[in-house]
């Protein structure tokens, strides 16, 4: 067991959730385990299975796991479909993600904690990064994420997969919006905010979008916090929540520019602003009676903890099903 310096969080299950998601999933879990190795920065890639599938391999036997490596340990952290129907949506939502993501960063080892999701790629330049060992407590890191078209070619080398990403890029996500770069359309991600927060000072506006994806901070600071909040709900919104819940915790937003990015691997049903002009998006949720943030929800909260200049914590000390005694399965 080696003692990581990053311990990378995300949760998942065999469920094909968006389509080709063991491929997706695939690819992720080569990628950062191999770029721990070309750059050597000493992680522990923690796989949250929320609620697994009774008729479907467990995660542990439907992926190929690279060779074992000096640089990365693997957990796989079973959340059991006993403990998932405790929730209220818990026949219509099948996994809870920010739940899921707590469970791993309660549990991580590793000075600094990354929560991201099984369908992303990180550039090397990033990694490179993460090889200085530069990171500070006192930071919440955010990147860009850009969308690519989902055919990564699987039988390649990572390079040429991120080659790939370059050179098939979908959309790129910013702190002020999202731009597609198929229909030129601009999503302004800020624009609700720019109204609410005139005096930029006193409500700062910050980089949510898409920071689900890629939200890093000290393993201290997510314990401060008690991780995501863990609303009986779909996920929508509570990672940005979670950027001011950091941002008035002690943990100031520090923007990794270019050439630092993610890229995520465009798929169905996830959130994209087309979705989102369409209303495409809401019409699911609202259809299943699924319960999730509207934007004033959000917009209140961050008002609340910008008038107080500090955090709002909604969990106790059971975050993470800390008090859970749960399955955990070392792969390396």
């Amino acid at each position: 067991m080696i003692n990581p310096y990053l311990s990378i969080i995300v949760t998942a299950r065999n469920d094909n959730h968006g389509g080709n998601l063991l491929k997706r999933m695939q690819l992720f879990t080569n990628g950062v385990i191999e770029q721990a190795n070309r750059h050597q920065v000493p992680i522990e890639l923690l796989l949250v299975e929320w609620n697994p599938p009774a008729d479907k391999p467990g995660l542990r036997e439907a992926l190929a796991w690279p060779k074992s490596s000096p640089f990365a340990d693997v957990r796989i952290i079973e959340v059991p479909p006993t403990l998932h129907q405790r929730y209220q949506h818990a026949d219509r939502l099948p996994l809870y993600q920010m739940i899921g993501k707590n469970v791993g960063i309660r549990r991580a080892r590793a000075p600094f904690v990354l929560a991201t999701n099984i369908d992303i790629l990180f550039s090397d330049e990033l990694f490179e990064y993460l090889a200085l060992g530069k990171l500070e407590s006192g930071r919440m890191y955010r990147v860009n994420r850009l969308d690519v078209d989902e055919n990564i070619p699987s039988e390649t080398t990572l390079d040429q997969q991120l080659q790939f990403c370059r050179e098939n890029l979908i959309r790129v996500n910013h702190w002020r919006g999202s731009k597609s770069l198929i229909t030129d359309h601009y999503h302004r991600h800020c624009a609700d905010d720019e109204e609410l927060f005139l005096d930029q000072s006193e409500y700062p506006l910050l980089h949510t979008n898409a920071c689900g994806d890629f939200q890093l901070m000290a393993r201290n600071h997510w314990f401060e916090l008690h991780g995501y909040p863990e609303f009986d709900m779909y996920s929508f919104h509570l990672d940005s929540i979670m950027q001011h819940m950091a941002h008035h915790g002690g943990a100031r937003e520090y923007r990794l520019e270019e050439p630092f990015r993610i890229y995520h691997i465009e798929h169905e049903s996830g959130w994209t602003p087309e979705a989102q002009k369409h209303g495409t998006f809401d019409q699911r949720y609202e259809k299943q009676a699924i319960k999730k943030l509207s934007d004033q929800d959000l917009h209140s909260y961050q008002i609340e903890m910008a008038k107080q200049d500090k955090p709002i914590v909604f969990n106790d000390q059971n975050w993470g099903l800390a008090m859970e005694s749960l399955r955990e399965v070392q792969i390396y």
